[in-house]
């Protein structure tokens, strides 16, 4: 086959393009080809630092190298973490005291009396030497441990820490990295017994690849679940629809569920509405409630088919919207697994909505390793010893929340709206004076409201009587604020809240403004109102009785007309007397037309 010029230069671009692909994927794993935290080079765990923090400013501090606190290099594998000793070394990590290796562990047990050890059991009783023997150990154990709640160490002992960040990684040191850079590995994906010993957990995690994990995701009407191997698919080409770490995720068992839940436009789920405003009466609630309840089941009989892979996971990683979808999975009867079960844990990043491919992401997320930057403090300037510290962090988080003040003002806007639809005055009231709100120059002058601009025109324009009434006479908001068509509050209401204008008025009195400017109709007293309202009714009471009278004796005279024309029928014939019954007929039935 010939092939020309131009396809030679196709092909040498399509060549170059995968050549770079390839590159740009080793350099951004980072220092090492595979960041898989379960396939680690060991050569590459060595090289790790483990990096410790001050308390109070989280700055990057080197270890007190002092003999005493050095912490002793004991060779630890799976089994040690399931050992008395990180038991009693976790307990000593916690009284900020250093751990101790295996021989001075056994020394301490052998110095341990088990006259001074209450509960021990006496010579008497029955059992085997080797479960005596046990019993013994573990009776000395929790006395040494117990011995270490008394003991108190001054704070300057220890005074760094890998975990004083609110970072959700553990950072390491690298060679690899630059001065202002760390490998993290995220919090969550270690056990808690290994968390004050990552670096160990990590030399022997490459044991832990026959083992499995779980990830249960659910929101919005929407399941995903997964069992995951740690032990990946053996893949090394790359596919253009997924990413090679993705495809190299090995999923032994996996499902999805969906169903109608959510309200549609109106945000949340129909249970959070009823619990909120009580149960909605209509076709689409209850088809939401009934598919609330079935995806429940599903879900539930899922995690009891699951519940042997379940048994076998190493963690449960989970993610529910709010606290219902949560006891979906977690803390009802018959579940695989309880709600204090140290597995579970929950994913420390924001994820999209509940999917296979989300879950498979979310894994990938997770047991990749990341260079991340080192936390930063902020020191005052030499050169400007004036100012403060304090003075650059208020800078500095003005500088930051700059992009987000828009979203937290609609957030304010929507909450007050939600407290004057409401009629709340009560939440109103603190909500102003938390917020120190002059309701005068407050605006939601929004495209979505905008001829609103102020509190009192749109619980004016809503109808909001109530809320008027409070913002005039508890808020003083003054009615003679004007919109963009140059309108009063008054203006947009209708006749029935123009009433709380005009109590308004009369409480307040006629020097609190102008209200003729502001077209507030004239003060009138709530009993005036309701006196008038008394008479409409006894009126309007009036004319029904009247009204039913007159239709009463109007029947009474039709029915006795209907009788004479029945005793004047008695002379006709057959065809005489239907003609005339077809007349009267016809008339009554005019009569009620024009009725």
């Amino acid at each position: 086959m010939n092939v020309t010029k131009k396809n030679k230069e196709k092909i040498l671009r399509g060549n170059t393009l995968q050549i770079y692909l390839m590159q740009h994927i080793q350099m951004t794993q980072g220092p090492n080809t595979d960041t898989y935290i379960y396939d680690l080079d060991e050569e590459f765990i060595d090289s790790l630092k483990l990096l410790s923090f001050d308390l109070d400013t989280f700055e990057a501090v080197e270890q007190i190298e002092d003999p005493i606190l050095q912490r002793p290099k004991v060779a630890k594998d799976v089994n040690y973490y399931k050992s008395d000793l990180h038991r009693y070394n976790l307990k000593r990590s916690q009284n900020n005291l250093p751990p101790v290796d295996e021989d001075e562990f056994e020394k301490l047990i052998e110095t341990q009396s088990i006259d001074s050890i209450s509960g021990s059991e006496s010579e008497g009783e029955s059992g085997s030497e080797d479960d005596k023997a046990n019993d013994e150990q573990e009776q000395k154990v929790k006395s040494l441990i117990k011995r270490l709640d008394s003991v108190t160490v001054s704070d300057d002992s220890v005074s760094a820490s890998h975990l004083n960040t609110k970072s959700p990684f553990i950072l390491f040191g690298s060679k690899s990295v630059t001065n202002d850079e760390a490998i993290g590995i995220y919090k969550a994906s270690f056990p808690t017994i290994a968390l004050n010993d990552p670096l160990g957990y990590l030399k022997h995690a490459q044991e832990q690849k026959g083992s499995m994990s779980a990830i249960l995701m659910i929101g919005g009407g929407h399941f995903a679940g997964a069992i995951i191997s740690h032990r990946r698919n053996d893949l090394k080409s790359i596919n253009n629809k997924d990413s090679l770490k993705m495809q190299q995720v090995n999923v032994i068992a996996s499902k999805t569920f969906h169903r109608y839940t959510t309200r549609r436009k109106q945000g949340g789920s129909q249970g959070t509405s009823d619990n909120s405003r009580g149960k909605a009466i209509s076709a689409g609630s209850s088809i939401r409630r009934y598919n609330e309840k079935a995806l429940a089941q599903e879900v539930r009989e899922l995690l009891a088919q699951w519940s042997v892979y379940l048994r076998q996971c190493t963690a449960i990683y989970i993610r529910a919207n709010g606290p219902t979808n949560k006891k979906v999975l977690i803390g009802y009867e018959g579940s695989p697994f309880e709600a204090s079960d140290d597995r579970i844990r929950k994913l420390p990043f924001s994820t999209q909505r509940a999917s296979l491919s989300e879950v498979k992401r979310s894994w990938v997320e997770l047991t990749h390793y990341k260079i991340v930057a080192l936390p930063k403090i902020e020191t005052v300037n030499e050169k400007d010893p004036t100012k403060s510290t304090q003075e650059k962090s208020t800078n500095s988080n003005l500088k930051r929340t700059e992009g987000n003040e828009d979203d937290r003002r609609d957030k304010q806007i929507e909450e007050v709206l939600s407290i004057l639809r409401k009629q709340k005055a009560p939440r109103l009231l603190k909500w102003v004076k938390d917020n120190q709100i002059d309701v005068d120059t407050y605006r939601i002058d929004t495209s979505a409201y905008a001829q609103a601009p102020t509190l009192l025109h749109y619980a004016s324009a809503n109808g909001l009587s109530h809320m008027i009434q409070i913002l005039l006479i508890n808020l003083k908001a003054s009615p003679l604020v004007q919109n963009r068509a140059g309108r009063y509050p008054a203006e947009l209401a209708d006749q029935n809240t123009k009433r709380a204008f005009q109590i308004a008025r009369y409480k307040l009195g006629e020097s609190h403004c102008d209200w003729d400017k502001a077209k507030v109709l004239p003060a009138r007293s709530k009993e005036e109102f309701d006196d008038e309202d008394r008479v409409k009714e006894e009126e309007e009471r009036l004319a029904k009785q009247n009204l039913l009278k007159a239709e009463a004796s109007k029947e009474v005279r039709n029915t006795s007309s209907m009788k004479s024309n029945q005793n004047d029928l008695t002379g006709l014939n057959e065809e005489q007397r239907l003609k005339l019954m077809r007349e009267q007929r016809a008339r009554a039935a005019e009569a009620r037309l024009k009725r």
